[in-house]
């Protein structure tokens, strides 16, 4: 399993029965002589009398001394607190983690899912992994995700799952705002705002940057902050994206560093980001590519967290093929189809940019994907997200209206999304290298 993953990192810790050990690679593990032992390793790894927490990701309510979370809070309880829903629905925060306690381990996971968490039990025990592959490759049967929102218990007796947080269904039964698009977008840049601040706290923060709205959104966010963000691209020297980066950055007087690509090194890295994402279809490694390149420049960088714009698309009705569900089918099932695009993000488009992100130790967060933000974005008619006027469709339209409120210059609030596989002029090159290596 460790083995799987060792792309991941470069040293370990362990717990073991109590006991904490500092590992530097998978072949120092035969000398702790593990076999038959149950061990546990994550980068974030904290003790607690008898028990220990791997987290994956960060709560950020966790010691807050209002009324907010405590390691103590979640251990002391012992299991039986963690099965209170309303305190796991306390935690705020992007995050998989798992307690070891007594014998058995409780395993949750966020009820967006920005963290994958995969369960697995057979004849051996339970054993449970945040990637796939690593289960995989300890021969493990039945795999599946533990879905966001969900608790875990292992122990002797099986693997049994326990939702606390079902966001989907209460996204969908949100009373709707009213007042002018002016006033709803004042609550929406409130909530972004309160969300970016939380992911930048403590930590030396880059965005994800094209120069597009939901990026520039982000950035203009963090400058506000006084975070002095750090913006990082990756495409080829002439791609739209390269290009209007440099272009707004210059304009938001932010600091950008540009990984400009050449074909050759695309085609270098291809099999290996077809392997960290499990994914190698050419849709998947092309949008992959121009993130695994923006990640390693954001590393050289010294930044250990970016900030990205997922999850804006699904939730403001940015992709064009929403305006043929609206000519089809009207309002009320757009408003469907977002919140199924936004239910599903963990299993089509979160695992794969996560592991790509993680693959060059940099920690991704999601502004727009904020159980607050996302809440606030299901309040708002479908109509402020998909506008329809004499010009045409304004998809994301509150978004610009969020835009201009920052001051952003116009030319980016009225600028129509481009995929990130095109914009960074890496789609052509991954199509012609698998087609030659006859993978499509």
């Amino acid at each position: 399993m460790l083995r799987a993953t060792g792309y991941r990192w470069s040293s370990l810790a362990l717990w073991l029965n109590g006991d904490f050990f500092d590992v530097k690679g998978v072949d120092e593990l035969s000398r702790l002589g593990l076999r038959g032992r149950a061990c546990l390793c994550s980068v974030n790894l904290s003790a607690y009398q008898d028990s220990a927490i791997a987290l994956d990701g960060e709560i950020y309510n966790l010691g807050d001394a209002h009324g907010g979370w405590r390691p103590s809070t979640l251990l002391g309880g012992g299991l039986e607190g963690v099965q209170e829903k309303s305190r796991m629905r306390g935690l705020d925060g992007s995050y998989a983690f798992v307690i070891m306690h007594d014998g058995c381990a409780v395993l949750a996971r966020d009820p967006v899912g920005t963290r994958p968490l995969y369960v697995a039990s057979d004849g051996r025990g339970n054993a449970f992994a945040t990637e796939r592959k690593a289960l995989l490759a300890a021969d493990f049967q039945g795999i599946r995700p533990l879905k966001p929102g969900h608790v875990a218990f292992a122990d002797k007796h099986g693997l049994r799952e326990l939702e606390f947080y079902n966001l989907p269904e209460e996204l969908r039964t949100l009373r709707p705002f009213t007042g002018p698009s002016q006033e709803i977008a004042s609550i929406l840049l409130e909530n972004l705002r309160c969300a970016v601040a939380k992911m930048v706290k403590g930590k030396k923060v880059g965005v994800l940057f094209s120069g597009g709205l939901d990026s520039s959104i982000i950035a203009k966010l963090s400058s506000d902050l006084g975070m002095g963000p750090r913006l990082v691209c990756a495409g080829l020297p002439t791609s739209k994206d390269v290009l209007r980066a440099k272009r707004v950055a210059e304009v938001l007087g932010l600091e950008l560093h540009v990984r400009e690509l050449d074909e050759g090194e695309i085609e270098k890295a291809l099999p290996e980001i077809a392997r960290i994402t499990g994914r190698p279809s050419p849709l998947d490694v092309s949008i992959a590519t121009p993130l695994y390149f923006a990640s390693m420049e954001a590393k050289e960088a010294g930044l250990d967290r970016v900030l990205v714009g997922q999850g804006a698309d699904e939730a403001f009705a940015g992709y064009k093929r929403y305006e043929k569900v609206l000519e089809k089918c009207g309002y009320e099932l757009l408003g469907e189809e977002l919140l199924k695009d936004v239910s599903q993000l963990y299993e089509k488009n979160l695992e794969r940019d996560y592991n790509t992100y993680l693959a060059c130790s940099v920690e991704p967060a999601y502004p727009y994907l904020d159980v607050a933000v996302l809440k606030c974005a299901f309040m708002i008619p479908v109509r402020e997200k998909l506008k329809v006027d004499a010009v045409g469709y304004s998809r994301k339209h509150i978004l610009r209206v969020v835009g201009k409120m920052l001051g952003l210059p116009e030319y980016v609030v009225s600028m129509p999304k481009s995929a990130i596989q095109y914009g960074s002029g890496v789609w052509k090159v991954v199509k012609r290298v698998l087609k030659n290596a006859r993978l499509m």
